[in-house]
């Protein structure tokens, strides 16, 4: 059984991830961390043979967190990278990284990850002691292949206490409410853990794009494209609401090419 451990600050993230790893047999979740501290704490007693950090923490650098585990620990656990920034690639690898996978995570991507991880930890638990560090090659490699399959075909959103993945073709628009971004459907209103820059992100850009600082539109949901002040528009959505969605001026030219004017 490989046994793993989950680091991550972000709540949602943590369940999914967490789920995920439930659907294989020979997998054991044995705990999970929402700090770099708290899994600098309980890492060394619960001894997993893998873990899957986040690089961006609240509290320490998650790469800073790998290094110190690999230091301090006679058998550290073989370490495997989630972020929704490919930036820091070149780093995991300094951090001698097993794996590096993007957020949000793709089941087709992460079934690579586990079968690496079955060849660097035996079935009992133990290191296998084959030499599979990664070349800065192999990590580019890596990061590519993420980038492409990491957009998600869903995204993970909070409603009523409860995390549901929800199509992204049933977005039609994001917003800024407070720190994170909050998405709209034809009907329903979500919250999510992702500022509005990480949600763009996520999603693909030939279909979404940013507006306004403040939103997101679905373009295959938008209705009308109507003037406004100073040479600006606003867009019409299709959504019961028929919500109007600013467009800032120096996005007016990208939004009509877009939409075919």
């Amino acid at each position: 059984m490989l046994k793993v451990f989950i680091v991550d600050d972000e709540m949602p993230a943590r369940a999914e991830l967490r789920y995920l790893l439930q659907q294989y047999e020979d997998i054991e979740v044995i705990g999970e961390a929402a700090s770099g501290e708290e899994a600098l704490e309980r890492i060394p007693d619960l001894a997993p043979d893998a873990v899957f950090l986040d690089i961006q923490l609240h509290d320490r650098d998650g790469v800073d967190v790998a290094i110190h585990l690999q230091s301090t620990q006679e058998n550290p656990p073989v370490i495997v990278f989630a972020t929704a920034y490919e930036m820091h690639a070149v780093r995991a690898f300094e951090a001698e990284a097993e794996d590096y996978l993007v957020k949000p995570i793709n089941e087709v991507r992460l079934d690579k990850a586990i079968r690496r991880l079955r060849k660097t930890v035996g079935r009992t638990g133990e290191k296998s002691g084959e030499d599979v560090g990664l070349t800065i090659e192999q990590v580019t490699a890596l990061v590519q292949s993420a980038l492409e399959e990491h957009k998600p075909k869903r995204i993970p959103v909070e409603k009523s206490g409860k995390i549901l993945l929800i199509d992204q073709q049933e977005i039609v628009y994001a917003t800024v409410d407070g720190r994170y971004a909050s998405i709209y459907t034809d009907c329903e209103q979500y919250a999510t853990s992702f500022t509005l820059q990480e949600l763009e992100l996520k999603l693909p850009a030939n279909q979404f794009y940013r507006t306004h600082r403040a939103f997101i539109v679905n373009l295959a949901k938008t209705g009308e494209l109507i003037p406004w002040f100073k040479g600006s528009v606003h867009l019409i959505m299709k959504d019961k609401e028929k919500t109007e969605i600013p467009v800032s001026r120096n996005a007016v030219k990208e939004v009509k090419r877009l939409l075919g004017f």
